[in-house]
Formats: structure tokens, C-alpha cells, sequence
């Protein structure tokens, strides 16, 4: 067990070093939902069969699926060009439900201010802001 929380963090250290040209840290896990984490100052660590940032998100390492750097959070403000036509099911950040709508028109004028995940009808999933 030491070995591998060794190799872990000596992996994490190596992504870390590199992550100067990125401005966030993306993680994804088994079901889904995808954590963004300023790369700029932030530290990883393992504890207790969890990832642990030093902004306090805390991840069963059982549940992570992928970690990667990005320019951007990932977020998108919702708009035409990035919403195809049709129903599409909306849930928050954590995963629960928030509602099905008919179009991205009625759910944008339905949402409260904030940062949801969309899934399309042709399966594709979109992170938004809804300003």
C-alpha cells in the first residue's frame, strides 16, 4: 500500500510541475462529474483513500476516471452555437436532477444564476454557466 500511495504522489508531483501553462486541473470521475481546480498554487494530496486539494475538494480514489490540465474550467456559457436543437436534461454540478426541458432557450430562462451540466438527447454533455 505504501508503494503505491508512493508512486501516486511522485506522478502527481511530475503533472504538478508541468501544469505552469495551464490555468486549471479537470477531474473527472466514474460517474461523471468533472471537478475544476485552479492549477495555479494548488496541492494534491493522498490521504485515507482520498484525493485531497488544498481547496478542500475531496475524492474517493476508487472514483476518479481521469485528471487533466485545461486552459479553461470546462464551463461554457450556454448559448446557440453550443446547444443542439432539442430536449436535453439538466443536473447540478453534484449530479441530482434539476430538470428536462424542451430546448436550451427554456431551461437558460428557467435556471436560477449558476454552474450546471446538460446532457443532450444525442448524448453529449455540456458543463454551463447561466448568468
Amino acid at each position: 500500500m505504501r508503494r503505491v500511495l508512493t508512486i501516486m504522489t511522485a506522478v502527481a508531483f511530475c503533472i504538478l510541475t508541468q501544469a505552469a501553462d495551464y490555468n486549471f486541473l479537470i477531474i473527472e470521475t466514474n460517474d461523471g462529474t468533472a471537478y475544476s481546480l485552479t492549477a495555479t498554487g494548488q496541492t494534491i494530496t493522498f490521504a485515507n483513500g482520498n484525493l485531497v486539494s488544498s481547496d478542500g475538494t475531496t475524492i474517493p480514489l476508487a472514483a476518479l476516471s481521469k485528471m487533466y490540465f485545461s486552459e479553461t474550467s470546462g464551463v461554457r456559457e450556454i448559448n446557440s452555437t453550443t446547444v443542439a436543437d432539442g430536449a436535453l436534461t439538466v443536473y447540478t454540478t453534484t449530479g441530482a436532477l434539476v430538470g428536462r426541458f424542451d430546448n436550451a432557450t427554456a431551461a437558460k430562462n428557467s435556471l436560477r444564476k449558476g454552474v450546471y451540466v446538460m446532457k443532450q438527447q444525442n448524448g453529449v454533455s455540456i458543463k454551463m454557466a447561466v448568468k
